[in-house]
């Protein structure tokens, strides 16, 4: 009897230990934390997505209601490749000496979100690159958007004096959308994680690039809405990416999710404290889609802003040092002719 209690008790230990998942060990919703990576939505190669997704709020929505604020880890490009555009309005250029005042009047709203190119981008990728259960668990939006002045390069400019960027407050901007860009204030946001510009750089194919942001610059640059460069500086730039110099644009989708759909959470890797979890939502099997588990490297980025400020305040004394330095070479060359006129009328004498 006692032999056959233990070899009962040896099988039942043998059970447990066998055991591939306990209740104690299934992942929920509530172990996501900001900073970690959710991979959920059909990777391309061909335009860049990995389906990799940054958490900026594991508890609330940028509307501030319950659920997930995500963004793209990294930056996606058309369906090509290539870049894609806030709205496109042909070869319009714009400068500090012509910013297209002319073309503005003649056609309003070039700088709304709703309507463009882009929010018609992200409409389409929405429909391609995801489930029908994923696209059930993107939470349409509705947000309208304050006004905010950002500091820029920290100097005056054409249409910027104060030295800041500014930007328009957006009725409604967001309406329904479930795909959308960030917005100026939320890539400021020291609450979302972006505490400077390496946080907001993002790459595209392992390269560095900039991304639109929805954000309408105010009527100084009536064609201009928000972007943030390549070395991460929230700046403004054209419409249609026609300036004084050119750079490729791409998107970084953001959305809000419904924690509740979330039906399956699969840790696959813990890299620097960030949990990379695969997501099933309710509606789809169990997901075994593979995705890429390589995080972006984001080497030390030129501090643009300082490098500016330190030749603004070199180049007054420089140009002084100059200016001292003509002066001086005036007064030695009229000092000279002196002397030789004075050793002339000496010589007469």
């Amino acid at each position: 009897m006692v032999k056959r209690m233990l070899l009962l008790s040896l099988v039942l230990l043998l059970a447990i230990s066998a055991c591939p998942v306990c209740a104690e060990e299934t992942a929920t919703p509530a172990q996501i934390k900001a900073g970690d990576i959710l991979c959920f939505g059909t990777p391309d190669e061909a335009c860049g997505f990995d389906g990799k997704w940054l958490v900026l709020d594991a508890e609330h929505t940028n509307m501030g209601t319950e659920g997930l604020f995500l963004v793209s880890l990294n930056l996606i490009g058309g369906e090509d490749g290539s870049s894609v555009l806030f709205r496109d309005i042909g070869d319009v250029s714009v400068s500090f000496s012509n910013r297209g005042e002319a073309y503005a009047q003649d056609h309003p709203g070039v700088t709304d979100y709703q309507g463009s190119d882009l929010q018609r981008w992200h409409e389409d990728f929405l429909n391609t690159h995801f489930s029908e259960a994923e696209r059930q668990a993107i939470l349409p939006t509705v947000k309208s958007d304050a006004g905010i002045a950002i500091p820029g390069f920290g100097i005056p400019l054409p249409g910027a004096a104060a030295g800041t960027v500014d930007f328009d407050p957006a009725e409604n901007i967001l309406n329904g959308d479930k795909l959308f860009p960030l917005s100026a204030e939320e890539a400021v946001s020291t609450a979302y994680g972006f505490a400077g510009n390496a946080s907001r750089v993002a790459l595209y194919k392992d390269a560095a690039n900039g991304y639109w942001l929805r954000s309408p610059h105010i009527p100084t640059f009536p064609l201009d809405v928000g972007f943030v460069f390549s070395f991460g500086a929230v700046v403004d730039y054209p419409v249609n990416a026609k300036s004084m110099f050119a750079m490729d644009t791409y998107a970084r989708p953001a959305c809000n999710l419904d924690r509740a759909s979330i039906t399956g959470l699969e840790p696959l890797s813990v890299i620097s404290s960030k949990t990379i979890w695969r997501v099933t939502f309710q509606g789809d099997g169990l997901s075994e889609q593979v995705y890429d588990l390589h995080l972006p490297e984001i080497t030390k980025v030129p501090d643009v802003q300082r490098i500016i400020s330190i030749v603004l305040i070199a180049l007054p004394v420089f140009l002084l040092a100059l200016v001292g330095m003509a002066i001086w070479l005036i007064l030695r060359r009229v000092r000279k002719k002196r002397k030789a006129f004075q050793s002339t009328l000496l010589k007469g004498a």
